[in-house]
């Protein structure tokens, strides 16, 4: 406890500041430096011209910076970091190659090499000397020639190694010796303005101005000559810096005084031994190069970091609360200035707490183990008790006329807000309840609070210790702020912030990175424009806008986000804490975040925008390939992707808070797309055709945009030239007039060959109702045979006279008739057979059972001739070919072996082979002719010829071809004959 009394103690003495700038360095591995952003690390000279581009010479060649890239020209190979002189109002800025030979010329953006001579004319002669161009761009200082001159509005000055000084009025081109003697050491302390030239003289504490030939003395110690300082002018920019115990200052002649403007303290000025400096005030950065250790880039800011620097302790701060008119002061003891730090008593600097109130006697009140603590003023703070509370306690709160404290039972998970009767915190006068941990209290009036919890926000009222309403449901309200003109706005976690109006949430705009989702705490200036804090940076809004979105949702908010590109330590600012921040009577805001407390005067903190002039657009690359143009770039139509670059000298990382977006147009169509951190726009495949590209970018906080248009035409390639689509054209109509020729002819050659089948069907069709009238015919007189069979049956009946034998005839009689009259029954259907188109497949069935029913037709005329028939077909072959084709091939052929055999046999069978099955009909008649199974043969084959062999076998032949099979007739050895149906074996199954 001791030990950490006495560091405590000691810090009383230890000066702390306030950093108010943020440093980057570009170049190979320095620091921060990546080394992708220099080729290497010596820097020779800056400058920025007219456009608003800074301009960097190195020992690798020459680089333009726009604020977030740095674009190397590798034209000029032969630059080794020369210096830059010429005029940069005039848009001509000179940089040498390094070694006085030749130099080039900056003017339009680009850079080229100098046609004339007297551009890198660095040496004047006289009769008797050789002067060199004194050349001040540079810390180093090395001069180490003996004759120097320096040319300034009104003449030539000379200086002589001896140390005597000359002056040529250009307008008497003499030289007049001038009664002043320098010193070789002073030369490093030389600078002018205007006509004026000054050498600052540190040994007698005294600055020399020379004007117009003659010579002055001040004899006023100042900085300029104070023998700590070091001087550094730049010819080509004017600017002077001076360079003191850690201190940058900028001098400025004003009404013929020399005027110190302080810019930054940067400690390390010295060990980073830099060698060439820029200032750029429109958007407050330094740049200082080195020959070593490539590019730092201070951003200064009117943002004041104010840290306590204690070893090994993070900076992280939460609630304070004004102590002073220009300091705040923390539960840890610390009094915080903007550029200062003070210990006010010891405490332990492990404490966390989240609020921080003032009682009635101006003693600090903060929550700690549960407990409300007290710190006495009247003992400067030293002394410290707790408040008697039976209750353990969150967070404390006062707001109107009611000062509170929020606290929980660990037995339940409710909440509770009490009220206390003063103050001092000391008597509670009342309680309410709520179902989740209450984050913030607003008065409304004298009647009626705000309560923000993390399961949303309520209206009580005090009077009858109730809660009236729940404004809002499953928000978790992290703050509510009432702003001067009685209105109230309310931040959350994570879901944006509100203007709370007659007990309405109205939900506000968040910025295009969504950061304002979990904004902390806003503050009003006296412009009455907001500065809210988040996770990630601060915004600036003006009210105004926000009130008007409120009354109408299209109309455009745009916030002006500050970062570490600012000035910042950290982007990240801390929230959650009473009070969230504070504004101090100086008019300073006081913002917590993680690395100390951020202090700034509204007034001072500027808004950064492009001047509506700066963008330029005349760099593209097509494919990889980079091209420049001027207002119009024309794009080959064989393209994949062109990337059009916006080239803006804005010096901030993230060009977010310029609203840049482009819009590729063609006839007034398109849409408005945002231009990210890369400033460049990419044109994927696109029709050919003219379009504009147009880019608005905004030039100030009010919101006025700024625009540029530029117009893209992509070429068509051959095949979409209008003179090829005309010869397409043509030629197309030259091929259809061809085509329709071709058709013409090719119908009248179909047409004369459709006449000819015409032609021959008919004759045909003539000769097919000749052959189915001949079927005809030949059925009746296959029915004639079972009928002559009965009749014949019925006359030998007449003549018998034994019962035994007419019984017999009788059955035969009734056998025969009653098989016709099954045939009869089908011949319905076997008619049918040659007047339409018939289904070649049908349900399965048995061939062995439709033999049979067809030798029940003919088995008693068989008898009667004694002959036997017999079937041996296979009696688990199944086929699916139309039932009624197969019945009467067989009924036929059956038939006329029943005719033509007599005292024999008649053998039906079947052979199933792999790719077939074989009906056989084998007879041992009389057999056929071989010119009848010649005929049948061509018959089959599509003979038209028709002769009288039965009109059975004709129509046989007929179906065998509706089913496309086969028949083959042969000789039956020794007599008879033998008919074969080939059938396909897709249609059996066995």
């Amino acid at each position: 406890m001791f030990k950490n009394l006495k560091l405590i103690f000691f810090l009383f003495f230890i000066p702390m500041h306030a950093q108010n700038y943020s440093s980057k360095w570009y170049g190979n591995g320095y620091d921060n430096g990546n080394g992708e952003d220099l080729p290497q690390n010596s820097i020779k000279d800056i400058i920025k011209d007219k456009y608003g581009f800074i301009w960097v010479s190195t020992k690798s060649g020459l680089l333009k910076y726009d604020g977030r890239k740095f674009l190397l020209y590798k034209d000029f190979d032969h630059v080794f970091g020369g210096d830059f002189f010429g005029n940069v109002d005039k848009d001509s800025i000179v940089v040498s190659d390094g070694r006085n030979e030749r130099s080039i010329i900056i003017s339009g953006r680009n850079p080229a090499w100098s046609k004339n001579n007297n551009d890198n004319n660095f040496l004047i002669r006289d009769n008797k000397n050789r002067y060199q161009r004194l050349i001040k761009n540079s810390l180093l200082n090395d001069l180490t020639v003996d004759f120097y001159y320096i040319r300034i509005g009104s003449g030539i000055y000379y200086l002589n190694k001896n140390g005597y000084i000359e002056f040529e009025n250009k307008k008497k081109l003499k030289k007049e010796n001038i009664n002043f003697k320098y010193t070789e050491k002073n030369l490093k302390n030389i600078f002018s303005y205007d006509d004026y030239l000054f050498i600052a003289e540190p040994e007698q504490r005294r600055t020399v101005l020379f004007h117009e030939g003659k010579v002055y003395y001040d004899n006023t110690p100042t900085l300029y000559n104070d023998p700590k300082t070091t001087i550094y002018w730049h010819q080509a920019t004017g600017q002077v810096f001076i360079l003191n115990r850690g201190n940058i200052y900028i001098s400025n002649w004003i009404q013929h005084t020399l005027v110190l403007t302080h810019l930054v303290k940067y400690e390390n000025i010295e060990r980073e031994f830099s060698t060439s400096m820029f200032y750029d005030e429109e958007f407050g950065k330094l740049y200082m190069g080195t020959l070593t250790k490539g590019l730092n880039i201070l951003t200064l800011s009117k943002f004041y970091t104010s840290q306590k620097q204690i070893p090994y302790t993070h900076e992280s701060v939460y609630a304070a609360l004004p102590y002073s008119k220009n300091s705040v002061i923390t539960e840890e003891g610390f009094e915080y200035y903007r550029d200062k730090i003070k210990t006010v008593f010891p405490y332990r600097l492990a404490s966390d707490s989240r609020t921080l109130l003032y009682d009635s006697s101006h003693n600090l009140l903060y929550e700690s183990s549960a407990m409300i603590q007290r710190r006495s003023k009247k003992s400067g703070f030293i002394k410290k008790d707790s408040l008697p509370l039976s209750h353990e306690i969150k967070a404390i709160f006062r707001s109107g006329n009611e000062n509170m404290a929020t606290g929980f039972d660990e037995k339940v998970i409710r909440r509770f807000l009490y009220f206390f009767t003063d103050k001092n915190f000391t008597h509670i006068k009342s309680k309410m309840e709520f179902p989740s941990a209450v984050n913030i209290v607003m008065s409304l009036n004298d009647d009626f609070l705000y309560v923000g919890c993390t399961d949303g926000l309520y209206l009580i009222s005090v009077k009858r210790n109730k809660i009236e309403r729940k404004l809002a449901d499953n928000i978790a309200i992290k703050n509510i702020v009432k702003t001067k003109d009685g209105n109230f706005w309310v931040t959350t976690y994570g879901d944006g912030f509100f203007f709370l109006n007659n007990n309405t949430l109205f939900k506000l705009p968040n910025d295009r990175n969504n950061y304002l989702a979990d904004a902390h705490m806003i503050l009003e200036d006296h412009k009455s424009n907001f500065w809210i804090s988040s996770n990630n940076g601060l915004f600036k809004v003006a009210k105004k806008k926000l009130l008007s979105y409120v009354k109408d949702k299209k109309k455009i908010v745009n916030y002006y986000r500050y970062t570490t590109e600012h000035g910042f330590l950290n982007n990240e600012f801390n929230g959650s804490s009473t009070p969230g921040a504070n504004i101090l009577e100086d008019g300073d805001f006081v913002f917590p975040s993680m690395e100390g407390f951020v202090f700034f005067n509204p007034d001072e903190i500027k808004t950064y925008f492009p001047n509506r002039d700066h963008i330029f657009i005349e760099r593209a690359s097509i494919d990889s390939k980079p091209i420049a143009f001027k207002n119009n770039l024309s794009i080959e139509g064989t393209y994949k992707v062109a990337d059009i670059y916006i080239d803006i000298p804005y010096y901030y990382k993230d060009i977010e808070n310029t609203y840049m977006e482009a819009k590729f147009e063609k006839d007034m169509e398109g849409e408005w797309k945002f231009i990210n951190s890369d400033r460049k726009y990419t044109i994927n495949k696109m029709p050919p055709g003219k379009y504009n590209l147009l880019v608005r970018f905004m030039i100030s906080e009010d919101g006025t945009f700024a625009y540029k248009k530029v117009g893209v035409e992509i070429l068509p390639r051959f095949y979409e030239t209008f003179l090829f689509q005309i010869s397409v054209i043509v030629l197309g109509l030259i091929i259809i007039v061809y085509l329709i020729k071709i058709r013409t002819n090719f119908l009248n050659k179909k047409l004369k060959k459709t006449n000819h089948t015409l032609t021959i069907t008919k004759v045909k069709l003539k000769n097919e109702s000749q052959y189915q009238q001949k079927l005809v015919e030949s059925i009746s007189h296959d029915i004639t045979s079972p009928l002559k069979f009965i009749s014949l049956l019925s006359k030998q009946l007449r003549e018998i006279d034994s019962p035994s034998i007419q019984k017999e005839y009788f059955e035969s009689i009734y056998e025969s008739a009653e098989q016709l009259y099954k045939f009869t029954l089908g011949l319905k259907s076997y008619t049918q057979l040659y007047k339409e188109s018939i289904h070649i497949e049908s349900d399965e069935y048995v061939l062995y059972n439709l033999v049979e029913e067809k030798i029940l037709i003919f088995q008693n005329i068989a008898k009667q001739n004694g002959t036997f028939i017999e079937n041996i077909c296979d009696r688990n072959l199944k086929i699916n070919i139309n039932r009624d084709v197969m019945g009467a091939i067989l009924h036929n052929l059956i038939d006329n072996a029943v005719k033509h055999t007599v005292k024999s046999e008649i053998i039906i069978s079947t052979e199933i082979g792999d790719s077939y099955v074989e009906i056989k009909i084998a007879d041992k008649g009389t057999g056929m002719l071989k010119e009848q199974m010649d005929y049948y043969a061509d018959l089959l084959q599509g003979s038209d010829e028709f002769k009288d062999y039965g009109l059975g076998l004709h129509m046989v032949v007929q179906l065998v071809k509706k089913i496309n099979s086969q028949i083959h007739f042969q000789a039956n050895i020794p007599n008879g004959t033998i008919v074969s149906v080939s059938l396909k074996s897709t249609t059996i199954k066995t």
